[in-house]
């Protein structure tokens, strides 16, 4: 009796352990509909990328031209890296990081399935 008693002693100081070193954090559920027109292009892309004169077609020098839904809906999974600087070039080059709320915004319209409105 004893040995077990141990034994689920033990066994519940584990699964404590376990519970507390891992710490689920619930991503963040986007609330409404996000507009491509208002803020995709409106809010990131005319403000952040095509302004600066880089990824526009008259004067830009980076590889992607973004100024219509095609070319964002386009790149838009090397965008979501560049721009939470998790791979390639962090974006836009030569700035701060873009604001967290930019890139939940971004996430979303993604996940709402990049819809052109």
């Amino acid at each position: 009796m004893l040995v077990l008693a141990v034994a689920v002693s033990s066994l519940s100081a584990c699964l404590k352990d376990r519970t507390s070193e891992y710490v689920e954090v619930a991503p963040v559920a986007c609330a409404d509909t996000v507009f491509f027109q208002a803020e995709i292009m409106g809010e990131i892309m005319d403000v952040s990328c095509n302004t600066v004169g880089c990824h526009d077609a008259g004067t830009g020098s980076g590889s992607y031209v973004l100024e219509n839904y095609t070319q964002v809906a386009g790149a838009a999974t090397v965008l979501v890296g560049v721009m939470n600087y998790t791979a390639g070039l962090p974006m836009p080059q030569g700035s701060p990081k873009l604001a967290d709320s930019l890139l939940q915004k971004f996430d979303c319209w993604i996940e709402q399935g990049k819809l052109n409105n």
